[in-house]
């Protein structure tokens, strides 16, 4: 009999576990099972919330009968957990970014081949509307030969933010603010833009001297087909976020999506088509103290199902995160080195462990 629904469990179950908690529990297709987390509380209440199972330890997680573990960890944890959930023969959904290095990239994607299961990645940006048909207009040329891609990513994270949990802004499980504020944006340009064969970048700590990680930095893709691609981040802005945008200019076109958090159509000049109606997108993820991305983890959930059940295809793909990864490393090895580094990585490059680095900020975490 053909199975009619996916079961999931969740490790970590903060935040953004929460999140993921209530999609699954939303959609007719799915069944949350359970819940993990160290801290009891944490499991207990989540579980309690959507009448699941809690346990507390993740090895023990790992022998429960479900489909899915979604990991919602910290994101130093993501590739380990990611190799045990593979080779424990369940499929892996995990949250961004998929390893804080590319060795680790290579290892997650050894054991999805080996383990016949597969690994789906966060990256719920691409659903945004104004983002689709951006993603639309490059696809299918209608903005001509693609000459620059811009992406601003101009958010506040406050002390607090630090404060709440332990592993924020260090280099073991954070990995920096183009790791984790970041990666979404860096994503969406590979995925518009193609391929990146060259990185320059400066980074430096600005505005958190409490934390380990930089805080600002200024980077400059070149795409493989000639393309040049900029990401100028700092999560430094006055009180609250102030931009996440990203712009197009091709030959025949510009295009600009902007906004908090990629929400807004701002600007649209492209020959011979009109200025689209926007489908209706979801709100931001609220934090309270501060706002990120879009929430699409609705969809996300659903790709994992319709992949599972009815064939479709992996949405955001081990390999894709992995060409995030490559591009993240190599600017930060770039800012290190103070050159230009080309892609792919090879010899001490390849093998840079960011999240076994020192604390780029000349701190250690003291908040």
């Amino acid at each position: 009999m053909k199975k009619n629904k996916v079961s999931f469990a969740i490790v970590g179950c903060g935040r953004i576990g929460t999140r993921h908690a209530k999609n699954i529990f939303n959609n007719s297709r799915t069944k949350l099972f359970i819940v993990c987390d160290i801290i009891k509380e944490k499991a207990d209440n989540l579980a309690k919330q959507y009448n699941a199972k809690a346990v507390y330890n993740f090895e023990d997680l790992l022998k429960e009968d479900v489909d899915v573990i979604n990991i919602c960890t910290p994101s130093g944890l993501h590739a380990e957990m990611s190799i045990m959930v593979l080779k424990n023969k369940k499929h892996v959904l995990c949250e961004k970014p998929m390893t804080l290095n590319l060795i680790d990239a290579d290892n997650v994607i050894e054991a999805e081949k080996e383990s016949g299961k597969k690994f789906f990645l966060v990256k719920q940006n691409r659903y945004n509307p104004p983002i689709k048909v951006l993603k639309d207009c490059v696809y299918n040329k209608k903005l001509g030969k693609i000459i620059l891609i811009n992406c601003n990513v101009l958010w506040n994270r406050k002390k607090e933010y630090y404060e709440e949990s332990n592993w924020k802004g260090t280099m073991k499980l954070d990995g920096g603010a183009l790791m984790t504020q970041c990666s979404h944006f860096l994503d969406l340009m590979i995925w518009i833009g193609g391929k990146v064969k060259k990185v320059f970048a400066k980074m430096d700590n600005l505005g958190h001297p409490y934390m380990e990680t930089e805080d600002t930095g200024f980077i400059t893709l070149i795409f493989e087909n000639g393309c040049i691609g900029s990401l100028q981040y700092t999560t430094c802005v006055y009180k609250k976020n102030m931009e996440g945008s990203m712009t197009i200019l091709g030959n025949k076109g510009s295009i600009k999506v902007g906004g908090e958090y990629l929400n807004a159509l701002e600007f649209w000049n492209v020959e011979r088509l009109e200025r689209p109606e926007l489908e209706l997108g979801n709100p931001a993820n609220d934090y309270g103290t501060y706002k990120g991305s879009m929430s699409n983890h609705d969809k996300v959930i659903e790709n994992v199902i319709r992949t599972l059940l009815d064939g479709e295809e992996i949405a955001t793909n081990s390999q894709q995160g992995r060409e995030s990864i490559e591009v993240m490393q190599a600017a930060y090895i770039s800012s290190l080195k103070n050159k230009q580094i080309e892609l792919p990585l090879n010899g001490e490059d390849y093998n840079f462990k960011l999240n076994e680095h020192s604390p780029l900020s000349g701190n250690k975490k003291n908040v």
